[in-house]
């Protein structure tokens, strides 16, 4: 029993739920109604020539506003508003103005005060310690002012079993349920902040385990390339030093080893590249052979689930082949980045992509028709990606939102790159 009410009021968990720092305009709005709706049947029940004798308007009135003030400030302080709610404000209000205890809005904000405490309250033991006293409280009061009654009225209130019952398993019910919501919205949100924690545990771990990865897979290319470059100097000083000595007696012996030697430098300069082109991180498209017409492919792939893409590119497309692999591989890669964001983090249903080509320069531009999707903000690494992609081709990039509708990214590179 005591573990199933410790499990019940999250007594043995750490988890604490945020607050807001003031009212919310949703809590404010409900308060003021349900206290609208409150005071406009004080009002109704005032006209009522029968009733209006029983009906204190102005206390009334003050004892609503003071509910309504309690109300909206439930989420900032959760076990106060409960205490003087609940607790102080439910008593008072039905020992000396019953009418407006029994209003059904007035019991709503009763409940709301008893399950956002439940929901809400970041010392779980304090709360168990006041929901307790609060009902034990309610339980004193009922039943003394159903000793009251008896007393002052004995020939006109006689309740029997049944009655007793009712109000027994109403007020069980009333209560049991404000608690088993409350604590239930509070179970909920220690499920996701623990998966919010867990998720990004394993970013983090994905993240050191790519950083791992490129770092092994960089030694791995340093190591080739200091045993080519190793190899190809070491030949290259043995044949220099045979065609220093062979060159007054042997000259065309001197000759051969010279051929070798410039072989073997082109050799070790075209290996250079390679590896040191794997370091970039810029791979075309297979079967492109650095061209822009992987670009058509992936708009036609990226066309599905309600966005349609489309491709247009302005200028000669011989022209195309004038690019260097390395830009036409990061022209691809950004196209392919922007449209994955067009997709995950707009409503966008189409998307433009759209390449220029010109004599000194080429542009890329990625445009969209949708608007931002409410809570999909992303790491921001792929723009970060973006950037230095075009950073090491010596061109320009701008991200944003368009000035009407939708996101636009633009990338001029220059013909002549930095290799």
């Amino acid at each position: 029993m005591v573990d199933a009410l410790r499990g019940f009021f999250g007594l043995d968990d750490d988890f604490v739920r945020p607050t807001p720092r003031h009212p919310s305009i949703t809590d404010i709005g409900v308060a003021a109604l349900l206290g609208l709706i409150t005071a406009a049947l004080v009002l109704a029940y005032a006209d009522v020539e029968e009733l209006a004798e029983h009906v204190d308007v102005w206390p009334n009135l003050g004892a609503i506003l003071i509910a309504v003030v309690l109300l909206a400030y439930r989420r900032v302080y959760p076990l106060l508003s409960m205490v003087l709610l609940t607790g102080v404000h439910f008593i008072a209000a039905g020992t000396i103005w019953p009418l407006i205890a029994s209003f059904m809005s007035m019991q709503v904000m009763y409940f709301l005060g008893l399950y956002t405490a439940m929901a809400y309250a970041k010392r779980r033991d304090v709360l168990a310690l006041v929901v307790g006293a609060i009902l034990l409280a309610m339980t004193v009061w009922l039943v003394l002012a159903d000793s009251y009654a008896r007393a002052t009225t004995p020939g006109e209130f006689q309740p029997n079993g049944w009655y007793y019952l009712a109000t027994v398993l109403l007020n069980a019910a009333y209560f049991g349920a404000a608690m088993w919501l409350g604590a239930n919205a509070w179970r909920q949100a220690l499920d996701a902040a623990r998966l919010a924690e867990s998720q990004a545990l394993v970013r983090a771990q994905a993240d050191q385990l790519a950083e791992q990865a490129v770092l092994s897979e960089r030694l791995r290319i340093a190591r080739d390339l200091h045993d080519s470059v190793a190899h190809h100097i070491s030949l290259i000083g043995i044949q220099t030093a045979a065609a220093r000595r062979a060159m007054e007696a042997k000259p065309e012996i001197a000759a051969e080893a010279l051929v070798e030697v410039e072989d073997m430098s082109r050799n070790a300069v075209s290996e250079l590249r390679a590896m040191l082109g794997s370091l970039r991180d810029v791979q075309p498209a297979a079967g492109t052979g650095g061209s822009l017409e992987a670009l058509a492919a992936l708009c036609e792939e990226a066309s599905t689930d309600g966005l349609a893409v489309s491709y247009e590119l302005v200028g000669d497309p011989a022209e195309a082949e004038g690019l260097t692999t390395t830009q036409s591989g990061a022209l691809l890669r950004i196209a392919q980045e922007a449209l994955t964001n067009v997709r995950r983090h707009s409503t966008a249903d189409n998307a433009r992509v759209v390449v220029r080509l010109h004599d000194d320069s080429a542009e890329l531009e990625v445009t969209d028709d949708g608007l931002p999707l409410p809570r999909t903000a992303g790491t921001g690494l792929g723009h970060v990606g973006m950037r230095e992609r075009v950073a090491a081709l010596g061109g320009t990039i701008e991200i944003g939102p368009r000035s009407t509708r939708g996101y636009r990214v633009h990338v001029q590179l220059p013909r002549k790159a930095q290799q």
